[in-house]
C-alpha cells in the first residue's frame, strides 16, 4: 500500500477535472471548433501516453505475447461496452427517422429532454472512458512515477467531455447542481479506479500488471478511436490533425 497515498491523490485531481469541466458548463457556452481542437490536443497526448509510456512498460514486464492480446483485449472491451451502452441511442435515431421519413418531413431539432438524456448518455460514456484511463494511471503510479503525458491527456479530455456532457443537461433546464453532483459521483467512481490501479494491481506479478497495463492501454487506445478524434473531426478537419500533432508532441516530451 506504499502507493495509496499519491493514487488517492492523483485520483481526486482526475474527480476535480471533471468538477472543472461541470462548472464552465454550468458558467457559460464554449465554441464548437475550440472544444474540438482542446479535444483533438488531449486525444495526441493520450496517444503519446499509449505509445511512449504504457505499451513499453507492458512489454518489459509482461512480454511481447501478453502485450499484444491485451492490447486487442482492451480494445474488444470497451468497443463491446460502447456498443451496448449506445445500443438504445442507436434505436431512437433510427425510430425518429423512419417516423421523419414516413411524415415525409425533415428530423426536428432535439427537444429539452433529449437534450438532458444526450448529455447523460455522455456522462455515461466518460464513465467507461474513464475507468481503464484511471487505472492506466494508477499503474504507472504503482511503477514508482506518475505517467505525465497520460495524466495531461486524461485532465485534458476529462475537462472537455464533462463540459460536453453537462451543457446540454444545463441547456435543458435541469439544475446546475444537478450536473455537478453526477459529474462528481463519476470522478469519485475514477478516484476509486485509479486507486485500485496503484495499489491492488501494484502487488501482482509482473506478467499480471504489464498484461493488465496492455489491456488499459488497449482500452485508452479505442477511447481516443471512438471518442476523441471523431468527435474533433465533426467539427474542424485540418486544424484537428494539428492539435492532435501538436499534443503528441506534448506527450512526447512529458513522457
Amino acid at each position: 500500500m506504499a502507493n495509496l497515498g499519491p493514487s488517492v491523490g492523483w485520483g481526486l485531481a482526475i474527480a476535480a477535472s471533471l468538477l472543472i469541466g461541470a462548472s464552465i458548463a454550468a458558467a457559460t457556452k464554449l465554441p464548437e471548433r475550440l472544444a474540438a481542437l482542446i479535444t483533438a490536443f488531449g486525444g495526441g497526448v493520450l496517444l503519446a501516453a499509449i505509445a511512449l509510456e504504457l505499451v513499453p512498460e507492458a512489454d518489459a514486464r509482461a512480454g511481447l505475447l501478453p502485450t499484444a492480446l491485451g492490447l486487442l483485449a482492451g480494445t474488444l472491451i470497451f468497443v463491446g461496452a460502447d456498443a451496448y451502452l449506445s445500443r438504445d441511442e442507436e434505436m431512437m435515431k433510427m425510430r425518429r427517422s423512419g417516423h421523419a421519413a414516413a411524415a415525409g418531413l425533415e428530423m426536428s431539432m432535439p427537444t429539452a429532454h433529449n437534450g438532458a438524456a444526450r448529455g447523460e448518455s455522455i456522462a455515461v460514456g466518460i464513465f467507461v472512458d474513464g475507468v481503464p484511463e484511471s487505472i492506466a494511471l494508477g499503474l504507472t503510479i504503482a511503477e514508482g512515477a506518475v505517467g505525465l503525458a497520460l495524466l495531461v491527456g486524461i485532465l485534458v479530455g476529462n475537462v472537455v467531455e464533462a463540459y460536453g456532457a453537462a451543457q446540454p443537461i444545463v441547456a435543458s433546464g435541469r439544475s446546475r447542481r444537478f450536473a455537478l453532483a453526477l459529474l462528481a459521483a463519476i470522478g469519485l467512481a475514477l478516484a476509486f479506479s485509479t486507486v485500485l490501479g496503484g495499489t491492488v494491481l501494484a502487488d501482482a506479478s509482473d506478467t499480471l500488471t504489464g498484461t493488465a497495463e496492455a489491456v488499459a492501454a488497449g482500452a485508452v487506445l479505442a477511447v481516443v478511436s471512438i471518442s476523441v478524434i471523431p468527435y474533433a473531426f465533426d467539427e474542424v478537419r485540418g486544424d484537428v490533425a494539428i492539435a492532435t500533432v501538436l499534443g503528441f508532441i506534448g506527450g512526447y516530451l512529458l513522457s
